[in-house]
């Protein structure tokens, strides 16, 4: 951004400033932490991910396996749905 937009848009000069401020803030606080902190940190944070994935993945492998187990308990021997009454 350039003088003259800082000067007709003082919201987009603000934000520019604000943005560049986190960065900076973030990179010093980077730079107290030691390099194995971060390092073991990063991996802590994968591994809390893939954790989350794959709890994840077998809950979707339980309520897909449960779906089908219901598509197939509504079908009658010849493959067609089976009406049900109800009073």
């Amino acid at each position: 951004m350039d003088k003259q937009d800082k000067k007709t848009n003082p919201l987009g000069a603000f934000v520019e400033h604000q943005i560049n401020m986190i960065e900076e803030t973030g990179k010093a606080v980077v730079s107290l932490l030691p390099k194995d902190f971060r390092t073991h940190t990063g991996r802590a944070l994968e591994e809390g991910k893939a954790g989350f994935e794959a709890l994840f993945d077998g809950i979707l492998d339980g309520v897909q396996g449960g779906v089908d187990k219901l598509r197939k308990s509504s079908k009658d021997e010849s493959g067609d749905k089976v009406k049900v009454e109800v009073e």
